[in-house]
């Protein structure tokens, strides 16, 4: 059958479709139809270009297989809104899909028995009608379950366990090939299908495990983010009924202090009424439900620390920002000025400054305060030898690990005795 001795290429060829496949239930990027045509170009080029200039070598044809999972992975990134890690993923997903399939044909064509009677272009077309049909099916459920609201979230764990799986898979391929006996030839593809439908079955369990844990750890968010609204209400409306009866009284007093001599008690009642009303200005309004709770939690500390935070913040760009790392960064990144700056005995240096803008396609996080202590950097993150401080790194490290699942980058810097930690996460696109 000599169609067969093109099976490379007709594999390449399909393993471009099926990455089609899963970009289809994606979010894309605009313009959709421009990207889409310039990464089947490239994608088409690439791959068959390796196919006719690469010799057909076992070692050579190990490494195509990651070439080819490269190219896939680059052409996804282009068209869609994945991270570089999701894309990678879905490009696995994609080499996986078009070798199952193509295994399965052979081993139903060796069942088949038209196996020696069909012409070459008769096969030919029988592969690609089944490929197709086993596209459409693949499309119908996987494809188009696995993705959550288009996307994809690919963690560390969840990428080494796919990667594991793609190994396997692709080495029970090739141990077919190196033990290749013409009297085994059915039973090799049965036994690779089974062990290659286990791999494949186990790479979307744990897919949906992650997911499963996904949920749960937006369902923790969500009972944590309910009961930070619930406290910040009772205290908001604790102040808003402090502040009326303050208010209620304030005529009176007013009148009581226009006849009051002595200028001791006058300041006395404006102090208290200042107090009053003083700790309504912690309640941070920014556009963002999750900042709002994080800047009032940080600004009552603040203020009962003796400490003045001053906050500028546009929090309407921050949906796309997990809320549980959202406030591991903000939260890591404001504790630790927290802790430097209330070593300070001298109230003006107890200061820390937050803004938060958008500046062309960047969110832009910067928070500084005044320190004392010189710092030695170390891989862009500042150390201590003392035992507990708040440049300890251990939260900066975390900050980072955080900001990279984003693409995000972050620096710091020290200026005139001044901490400078300035963040940067690129916006998701939207036009």
């Amino acid at each position: 059958m000599g169609m067969f001795q093109n099976s490379d290429l007709m594999q390449a060829v399909f393993v471009v479709l099926a990455a089609i496949l899963y970009i289809i239930p994606l979010q894309k990027r605009e313009p959709m139809e421009q990207r889409l045509a310039i990464s089947l170009s490239l994608g088409f080029v690439c791959i068959i270009a390796m196919e006719f200039l690469l010799p057909q070598m076992f070692w050579v044809k190990i490494g195509k297989i990651g070439l080819n999972l490269l190219v896939i992975s680059v052409m996804i990134y282009h068209c869609t809104q994945l991270r570089k890690s999701a894309s990678f993923y879905v490009a696995i997903w994609s080499v996986v899909t078009s070798q199952f399939l193509m295994n399965l044909w052979y081993a139903l064509l060796k069942l088949s028995p038209f196996r020696n009677r069909g012409s070459e272009g008769a096969l030919a077309l029988g592969l690609i009608f089944f490929y197709l049909v086993g596209l459409a099916v693949i499309g119908a459920t996987i494809a188009r379950k696995m993705p959550e609201n288009g996307k994809y979230n690919i963690g560390p764990r969840q990428m080494t366990v796919a990667v594991f799986f793609l190994i396997v898979f692709e080495a029970l391929d090739q141990m077919m090939i190196l033990v290749y006996l013409d009297r085994y030839d059915l039973m090799f593809y049965i036994v690779l299908l089974v062990m290659q439908l286990y791999c494949v079955s186990l790479l979307y369990l744990q897919t949906e495990l992650f997911k499963k844990s996904a949920l749960e750890k937006e369902l923790l968010t969500m009972n944590m983010l309910m009961k930070q609204k619930e406290t910040q209400y009772a205290l908001t409306r604790e102040n808003m009924d402090l502040i009326n009866r303050k208010c209620h009284d304030l005529k009176h007093q007013v009148r009581a202090l226009r006849s009051v001599a002595d200028e001791e008690s006058k300041e006395r009642y404006l102090s208290e009424l200042e107090k009053s009303v003083e700790i309504y200005g912690a309640i941070v309004k920014t556009g963002n439900d999750v900042l709002d709770t994080i800047l009032t939690e940080k600004s009552l500390l603040c203020q009962a620390k003796g400490i003045k935070i001053n906050c500028v913040a546009d929090g309407r760009r921050l949906d796309f920002v997990d809320p549980v790392d959202l406030y591991g960064i903000l939260g890591n990144a404001v504790d630790n000025a927290i802790e430097a700056v209330e070593k300070f005995d001298n109230a003006k240096m107890r200061l820390i400054d937050i803004s938060i803008f958008v500046r062309e396609r960047f969110l832009v996080v910067t928070i500084s305060n005044p320190i004392r202590e010189q710092l030695t950097f170390k891989n862009g993150i500042p150390v201590s030898t003392k035992p507990r401080t708040g440049y300890h790194g251990y939260g900066l490290r975390s900050i980072r690990h955080s900001l990279q699942r984003y693409d995000g980058t972050m620096s710091v810097s020290v200026e005139n005795h001044t901490f400078i930690l300035k963040m940067l996460l690129p916006l998701p696109q939207t036009t």
